[in-house]
């Protein structure tokens, strides 16, 4: 089995010794491969014994290119040393940008079965690359071990820091000891502290578990999920200040035995989806707020043409043209023959509904100075929060104006589903046989003449009953369709601003190895007289991860709304409604599932503070 050593591109181990021969010192666990971490001069190792986890592994003479291995088998592997000032590193496997506790609801929130993935999960189906990992571990903080090494044994030439960050952080490190920094910090504390829990308070209050609002209402979503990410902020920050300490902490390296393990140590790769979600958020409500000044403006320059036009529209859609249909309806659409008088009952019950809710609180609603008013709302929302809140606003207001053509989805729905149930029940009766609803099954039974006689009148009636009752039902369910459409395709607008991954893009273009998808070891060089020579590199995420919320909610989407399961659902007369709070369970990915108590938090700040 071969020995892989990884060797760094840096010149001091490509470069010959001054004078003498060279010696290659690498750490080593008990769980891991050789990273090589600094080159010295033989000479320095006459009178000092090298103990583990750090070991000679090669040697070579003054002038000489090729290295003298200690060990059987070598294979080098050599890589770039991430630099984690910038946030480089190595990972297996391709980050994730949700919050793990939130990776399997999203998963089992459009259906999907997690069998599969528990199989490859399972220890007999999944490769041991434990080893890899951990070696992968020591390569990310490669330069906190090679200030270990530099430290212990001061002779060896390691990669150094350069001196313009460490006169940076000697600084920052004494502001950090003033009485300013103390003062300011506390005062930040406790603002924070402030509005975190007023924000709290307020998701509270509008997730309330007996009348929940966020599930009624666009707006309240959006405040919502702006309340969410005021509270999640302190946290994330906490995890990436955390994160920026990883290069300042040393490891604590005990030097007893050869079998030494890998010293616990966090590594970047834990926080770095907080950091990536934090800056993300932060630019997406920087935009937001753009978009609104801009879209305000356009709105201020052409508010009487939107509020004329908006006027004319609306009530042509919310009234003319449902008097049009339902009048349509009970006269025979396209030489169909309907029951006269049914045709006329239920077109005279809608008519009255259109009548009072147009009179009720359409009219009043579709006003040009209401629609003035309502703009100016709008207006003042997009230049203030931003441009997602009133997109919410503008949803909540047309589902208000739609509500008539829901109650008459809703009226013509029950009728049909009930009559189509009424008829099945009826057919099972010629057949003999009855619904046994204890035991959820159709059993045989015996039934007297009389009630054979009756279910037929019955069912002969409902059959001519059902060309009506589907005419009006089929015209409305159009209807709801339409105005499920134009909610889903604001929302979407709405999600696009609040979610979009635009800071992982700008990272995925600037530096890919910012955003590591996982690695990739490449063969070099293969010759009988050198040892084998790999290269590690690391693989970009896919753009395609990058979007997975997106993916799913639109799965999502498609199966609840534009699927054959929506054609069973309307062929069989059952509901179709917009569930706002299971849609927007994909989207709050980068949020956990209840915001941080005050107390809680309290802790946290008090701990960076």
């Amino acid at each position: 089995m071969p020995n892989y050593i990884f060797w760094p591109y840096e010149s001091f181990f490509e470069k010959s010794g001054a004078e003498g021969a060279q010696v290659a010192l690498a750490i080593s666990f008990q769980e891991t491969h050789f990273v090589v971490l600094g080159v010295c001069s033989s000479q320095h190792l006459e009178k000092v014994i090298i103990r583990p986890p750090y070991y000679i592994l090669a040697t070579r003479e003054f002038g000489e290119n090729d290295w003298d291995y200690k060990v059987s088998e070598p294979c080098n592997v050599h890589f770039r040393i991430p630099r984690l000032k910038y946030m480089q590193f190595y990972s297996s496997d391709p980050i994730s940008l949700i919050i793990p506790e939130k990776a399997v609801d999203l998963q089992s929130s459009v259906g999907e079965t997690l069998n599969f993935t528990k199989l490859e999960e399972h220890p007999r189906y999944k490769s041991d690359n434990k080893k890899l990992r951990e070696t992968l571990n020591i390569i990310n903080l490669f330069p906190t071990y090679s200030k270990s090494l530099s430290d212990l044994y001061p002779f060896v030439q390691t990669s150094q820091e350069n001196l313009r960050d460490t006169i940076f952080s000697d600084v920052a490190t004494w502001y950090s000891s003033t009485y300013v920094y103390r003062l300011s910090t506390n005062i930040c504390v406790y603002m924070t502290l402030i509005v975190c829990s007023i924000a709290s308070f307020v998701s509270s209050f509008l997730n309330y578990p007996h009348f929940q609002l966020v599930n009624y209402s666009a707006f309240v979503q959006q405040i919502d999920l702006r309340c969410q990410q005021i509270c999640y902020f302190p946290v994330q920050y906490e995890r990436i200040n955390m994160k920026d300490t990883i290069r300042k902490v040393e490891p604590i390296i005990k030097q007893e035995n050869i079998d030494a393990e890998l010293p616990n140590s966090s590594m970047p790769c834990k926080y770095y989806p907080d950091y990536i979600l934090f800056y993300n958020t932060i630019w997406l409500i920087i935009n937001d707020i753009s978009f609104g000044l801009i879209l305000g403006a356009i709105l201020t320059e052409n508010r009487n043409f939107l509020v004329s036009t908006s006027h004319r529209l609306l009530k042509f859609f919310l009234y003319d043209s449902l008097k049009t249909i339902t009048v349509l309806l009970a006269s025979n659409p396209f030489g169909i023959k309907l029951n006269a008088e049914l045709a006329n009952f239920l077109s005279e019950l809608f008519l009255w509904v259109i009548e009072f809710s147009y009179s009720a609180f359409i009219k009043v609603l579709i006003d040009p100075e209401t629609l003035s008013n309502l703009l100016t709302v709008m207006i003042y929302l997009m230049f203030l929060v931003g441009c997602s809140f009133g997109v919410s606003l503008a949803i909540d207001f047309f589902a208000i104006l739609s509500f008539p053509i829901y109650v008459f989805y809703r009226i013509s729905s029950k009728l049909y589903h009930c009559q189509l149930n009424i008829m099945g029940s009826l057919f099972n009766l010629f057949c003999g046989k009855k619904k046994n609803i204890l035991r959820n099954r159709v059993d045989h039974n015996y039934f007297q003449l009389d009630q054979l006689l009756l279910g037929t009148l019955l069912f002969i009636i409902l059959v001519f009953l059902t060309p009506t009752v589907m005419a009006f039902y089929m015209s409305y369910t159009v209807l709801r369709m339409l105005t499920i459409t134009i909610e889903i395709s604001l929302e979407a607008i709405i999600a696009l601003i609040n979610h979009f991954p635009l800071f992982a893009l700008l990272l995925r273009i600037k530096d890919p190895k910012r955003l590591p998808g996982g690695i990739s070891i490449e063969l070099q060089t293969t010759t009988s007289s050198m040892p084998t020579t790999l290269e590690l590199k690391n693989n970009p995420i896919k753009f395609k991860s990058m979007f997975k919320p997106y993916s799913l909610l639109l799965a999502q989407m498609t199966t609840n709304y534009f699927s054959f399961v929506t054609v069973r659902q309307i062929v069989r007369g059952e509901s179709i409604m917009v569930n706002r709070n299971k849609l927007y369970h994909v989207l709050y990915s980068a949020l956990p599932s209840k915001p941080l108590g005050a107390r809680a938090l309290y802790k946290r700040l008090i701990t960076q503070a």
